[in-house]
């Protein structure tokens, strides 16, 4: 409407120009314009004035492209500002103390990683990642795959775990003269030394449902679960304080060697059962006791930084794998041994299957799916089971992230 009203008045203007013109045109030393000049001055300002509409337009047209590209830009700003204006990213990462981080610390490859890519580690260590991350206090904290939906019904955090590390590795255990082979063998009421209502618990109790459907959980059910420390736990089951004890197998290390303590279920670890429960069937080792996993919002807002750290822990691995023996030797206090002989005890424990490190830190579709169909076998537990999961309870999001 606006470019209709501008060009009729300027061809009003053209006409009565014209006019003026013709009646004035005798006028013997006037001095006048004459018709075509006119004509051509007029018709430079209907062009001119067209010409500048249209370049109004124009001009707004990339106004509003520039807007469309500054919205884009800001998607990604995050990742690139620090590259541009060379301040590095930072990753706030809460873990437990760990001989493989301290390797990359100690080899220098951290401080490389750092460098290479322009990002911060700012760690914490702690053996309480689920409180840590709940405070708000990281962005990636390791937590194992049936703690998450604990974490966020309780939090109300929107979580996404995208890589993996350590398998759930607590075996169950009993003394070498009881001759108990599953729990199944154990007589009903004994007493179970075990470190938590949860943690390696949540494992058990699956598996106890699944293989025996045995009633397995702290505070009932059909065995009597006490709670201590994993390091007391062994000298508690030699005690003949309790028939059976679920223990991380450093914490054994002195009497797995001697053959006071036996590990049950044929020496499986947990992560050897899963594809035994029903419905799980997969060549892979499942049951993640040590998933990396971050906020919702920061993984989708920094692509860059989670790529870049799957990428050092990668290297880690596959620096343990290398120098496996190295490492324990080096950080026995990860390993909870001091003398020289469970120190190689654990070596040797640790180069066969038991080994509770992946080979790869990344995930992918199937691994995923098949991951986390133990979560589905938590809704089939006993209704006053602290670890049971009701039948709409929300899955927790996981993401495979390519190298």
């Amino acid at each position: 409407m606006r470019k209709q009203g501008t060009i009729t008045w300027v061809s009003w203007l053209v006409m009565l120009t014209m006019v003026l013109v013709a009646c004035g045109g005798g006028d013997d030393g006037s001095s006048s314009t004459g018709p075509d000049e006119t004509t051509a001055a007029t018709s430079a300002d209907v062009e001119s004035t067209t010409g500048e509409e249209t370049t109004a337009e124009s001009s707004a047209e990339t106004m509003a492209s520039d807007d469309t590209t500054a919205e884009t830009s800001a998607e990604t700003s995050a990742e690139t500002t620090a590259s541009a204006s060379g301040e590095p990213s930072v990753i706030r990462f809460s873990f437990a103390p760990d001989p493989v981080w301290d390797y990359l610390i100690d080899t220098g490859e951290l401080a490389k990683w750092e460098e290479e890519n322009n990002i911060t580690m700012e760690t914490s260590a702690t053996w309480d990642e689920f409180t840590y991350f709940a405070g708000g206090h990281g962005d990636i904290v390791s937590i194992g795959t049936q703690e998450l939906p604990v974490l966020e019904g309780e939090t109300s955090i929107e979580t996404v775990s995208f890589g993996k590390y350590n398998f759930q590795r607590s075996p169950m255990m009993t003394r070498a003269d009881t001759g108990y082979e599953t729990l199944e063998d154990v007589p009903p009421g004994s007493t179970i030394c075990v470190s938590s209502p949860v943690s390696n618990t949540t494992f058990w109790t699956v598996a106890m449902n699944e293989l025996h459907g045995i009633d397995y959980r702290v505070g009932g059910g059909d065995y009597e679960l006490i709670v201590n420390d994993h390091f007391v736990n062994p000298q508690n089951l030699l005690n003949g304080d309790c028939e059976a004890a679920v223990v991380i197998p450093e914490a054994a290390a002195p009497y797995l060697r001697s053959g006071e303590i036996v590990i049950m279920y044929d020496g499986l670890m947990p992560f050897q059962m899963v594809s035994q429960f029903e419905g799980i069937d997969s060549d892979e080792q499942h049951d993640m006791s040590n998933l990396f996993t971050s906020t919702e919002e920061y993984f989708d807002s920094h692509p860059r930084e989670i790529k870049a750290f799957l990428a050092l822990w990668q290297r880690g691995l596959d620096l343990w794998a290398e120098n496996k023996a190295e490492i324990i030797a080096t950080y026995p206090q990860h390993f909870s041994v001091e003398a020289e002989e469970d120190i190689e005890f654990i070596q040797s424990f640790m180069e066969g299957d038991s080994d509770w490190f992946v080979e790869s830190v990344y995930l992918d579709e199937q691994w995923i799916e098949d991951e986390l169909k133990i979560l589905d076998l938590m809704v089939d537990l006993h209704p006053d089971n602290p670890n049971k999961l009701p039948e709409d309870y929300s899955v927790p999001r996981f993401e495979a992230v390519a190298p």
